[in-house]
């Protein structure tokens, strides 16, 4: 009987230690790995419009069909600066999300978070065509992009998701170009 509550204590004692290292390195990595799920979830957000917090906003997308989520990029002290929009258009071989950044009334950036698009015949996510969007303030403007050769259905999916991101920021929530 003695053994017994000797194993039992010495039993005991272990899963105490191992419970108390266990919370050690949680309370030691609990930051990090909070920082690093932060950059996952915003990092395509981050890509298009820098370094803010993001709130989702709520609002009407009646008549846009390529918006997903709209969120709004807060600067430090809580102002919008700019919005994010997460897009998904049908190309050529499936969909393709994309993010586009809106700053000012005009498009900071667009990137795409992945597509079904065969490789090497002009993909949507090719950099040239994409930074082609930056400073553009108008829909038609969007629309107006040279497409990509070899990729015409999937360049029109792309130019058509940046107009209506374009679009929905100026009419629905009013973003304006700054003068």
């Amino acid at each position: 009987m003695r053994e017994t509550v000797k194993l039992g204590v010495r039993l005991m004692l272990f899963a105490l230690v191992a419970g108390l290292l266990l919370a050690v390195v949680n309370a030691i990595t609990e930051e990090p790995i909070a920082r690093n799920e932060r950059l996952k979830t915003d990092g395509a957000r981050i890509a298009v419009i820098g370094d803010y917090d993001f709130e989702a906003v709520e609002t009407d997308l009646t008549g846009y069909d390529a918006i997903r989520n709209v969120y709004a990029a807060l600067d430090e002290s809580g102002q919008t600066a700019g919005y994010v929009y997460e897009l998904s258009s049908r190309g050529y071989g499936g969909d393709i999300t994309l993010s586009v950044g809106i700053k000012d009334g005009a498009v900071n950036a667009v990137s795409v978070a992945g597509h079904t698009e065969t490789k090497g015949l002009g993909t949507a996510d090719e950099t040239p065509f994409l930074e082609s969007f930056a400073g553009i303030t108008q829909a038609d403007e969007a629309l107006g992009v040279d497409a990509m050769s070899g990729a015409t259905v999937s360049s029109d999916a792309v130019r058509n998701a940046v107009a209506q991101a374009l679009s929905h920021a100026r009419d629905v929530l009013g973003a304006q170009e700054v003068e």
